[in-house]
């Protein structure tokens, strides 16, 4: 599978489209977008950097979707991380609205 074919197939569910704006025809990465989708840009930058040439298709494909899963996975903890700094902030609200009765 070649790396634009790669890109093609990432590109299929995400929404819009976006991965496209990213790469051009031969899967070479296109960083001159001024506003765009930075989630699209990231995940055309995790493909490109983990392809392999010399795999075949379903190693290909394996290897892409664990770099996605990776990503998932950190995201996932800043995202707990955001949560549980939220957690003492609406306590701390809670708490000053109940002492100002």
């Amino acid at each position: 599978m070649e790396l634009k074919e790669l890109l093609d197939v990432a590109n299929e569910e995400y929404p819009d489209g976006c991965l496209k704006n990213y790469y051009d025809d031969k899967g070479d990465f296109i960083d001159d977008v001024h506003e765009g989708d930075t989630l699209a840009r990231f995940i055309v930058i995790e493909i490109i950097e983990t392809y392999a040439p010399g795999e075949s298709d379903e190693e290909q494909l394996d290897t892409a979707v664990k770099a996605m899963k990776k990503a998932k996975t950190d995201i996932k903890g800043v995202i707990r991380s955001l949560k549980r700094r939220k957690e003492p902030l609406k306590w701390a609200v809670r708490k000053a609205m109940m002492t100002d009765l």
